[in-house]
Order: structure tokens, then sequence, then C-alpha cells
């Protein structure tokens, strides 16, 4: 029997002990604060934030894993016995983790079977734990890619931007598109497409507003299509009461789903800045 090893990256945003405990190995995103660079694992949002409100210059960024500490990796499971890995990563969209992943596993000469999941967070997790119980079912590896693979397909993600100036300090947007925003109480929501790229999906003229325009998605993709394990994630950064209204206009309009909580780390902060709240599941 294939001896698989399961590894993912920090947007997967596993809690160590349940990565520890169902055995998948994460490799951390960078986290670059000004001329800093952290793994993401080693510096909190709190902090994050905390740095950039006390330096109004300031300006944080995201990159790839270490390519030492992917190699690294790779390497030391082919000690351990391992025959391959399967690796799933964060969307090709946020970061060039796969590309990274997939170069380090030719330097260590160590086959993995590489999963752009299209999507991350809560998301991301249900990959690995989708993987594993394939894997307990005896399934080979190349069915267990090719099912991770059509799962891909099936990501979905709505996020309401709350803080536009940390997306202005990263050149995301301009300072009068943030000056507009401000004045109109504009909330911008982004999402994904097809290929996992972060895009536009709408602007809405407050929160109350941007909370019907997510719901009424959900509404569309339902009429079509079930939800995996019937769930949806609610996740936040750093904005708690938004994360709470959000939940309950969705468990108001669908009684039937289990919403589940979140919380975006640092890597999203420094995209989407603080007081962010999102949306995401996956269909059947």
């Amino acid at each position: 029997m294939t001896k698989i090893a399961w590894v993912t990256d920090s947007m997967a945003y596993f809690k160590k002990e349940e990565a520890d405990a169902i055995g998948v190995n994460v490799v951390p995103i960078q986290i670059l604060l000004g001329d800093t660079a952290y793994n993401e694992d080693t510096i909190t949002v709190e902090r994050l934030f905390r740095a950039l409100d006390a330096d109004k210059k300031l300006v944080a960024k995201t990159s790839q894993p270490i390519f030492g500490e992917f190699v690294g990796t790779y390497e030391r499971l082919k000690e351990e016995g391992y025959d391959c890995a399967i690796a799933v990563h964060c969307t090709n969209g946020l970061s060039s983790t796969v590309q990274s992943s997939a170069s380090a596993a030719e330097a260590a000469s160590f086959p993995v079977h590489i999963i752009d999941s299209h999507t991350a967070f809560e998301n991301q997790q249900e990959f690995i734990r989708y993987g594993m119980e394939l894997e307990a079912q005896g399934k080979t590896v190349e069915e267990i890619t090719a099912a991770l693979t059509n799962l891909s397909k099936r990501t979905h993600f709505y996020m309401i931007v709350g803080n536009m100036e940390t997306m202005r300090r990263g050149g995301r947007v301009s300072s009068g598109d943030l000056f507009l925003a401000n004045l109109l109480n504009i909330k911008p929501i982004i999402t994904t497409d097809e290929a996992g790229k972060i895009v536009p999906f709408k602007k809405a003229r407050s929160l109350k507003k941007a909370y019907i325009e997510m719901i009424k998605q959900i509404e569309n993709i339902m009429r079509q299509k079930t939800f995996y394990k019937n769930r949806i994630y609610v996740a936040t950064t750093l904005a708690p009461d938004m994360a709470a209204d959000l939940r309950s206009s969705v468990a108001a309009k669908f009684p039937e789903l289990t919403i589940l909580e979140g919380t975006f780390g640092p890597a999203i902060g420094t995209h989407a800045g603080a007081e962010t709240v999102g949306l995401f599941w996956l269909n059947d």
C-alpha cells in the first residue's frame, strides 16, 4: 500500500493541534512587514495591524514559503519512508506557492502530487480532510488527486473588504479610489474566478446591502447545486460584530445550513486590511 504524506501551506489556517493530530505538514507563507520577514504562523493579525497603525508608511506584503523549507519538508518525508506526498495549496491567484512546491519536490527528488485548490482558508482544510477520507477508503493516489482536482472547480468565496487603507498602501487601490469609497460608504465585495484569481464582484453602498448581495449569491448557487456536507463558513479579520451580523443573516435565510466560524490570518490582512468578513464553501 502506498504511504502518502499530506502537505499544505499556512493559508489553510489549520490549528497546530489539529494539523499534528491528523498528520498534516504545514509550510508557512511569508509575511513581509517593511524590511522584516515573518513566517505567517509566528505573527498574529493583531500584531500586524498594531505595527501598521503605528507607522502609516509601513507596507505589508505576502510572499511564497521559503524554498528551503519546502525542500527540507520533502527531504524529511522521503527519509521517513513516505512513497509520495499530496500537497494541497492555496489558490495560485493569491500566491505562487504551487510553483514553489513543485520546484522543491523536484529539488528533493521526491514524488509530490500538487493540487491548486483555487481557494484557501477552511475550504483548503476541507480538501485535506476529504483526501484523507478517500485514502482511508483505499483509493489510489491517482484517484485521490483526480477527486481533489475536481473539487477545486467547486469552490466559492466572497469577502467584504472593510478597510481599504491597507490595500492603498500595497498599491492595490489608488488614493482617489479610497477617498471615493469612504465618501460614499462603498463596501467592495471580492470573489475568485474559475482560475482562483481574486476579482471584483460588486460594490455595495452599505454593509447591510453587501450582506444582501452575498446572500443573493448563495440563493443563486443553491438553485443549481448542493453544499458540501451542507455547511458554509463565515470568517473575519478583527471584525467579530460584522461576522456575527453576517452569520445571523445567513442563518435566518438558510436554516438548513450548518454555519461554521473561521478567522482570516495575517496573509489576508496584508491584502484586504482589518474589518473584513467573508463567506466561503464547497459544492458537492
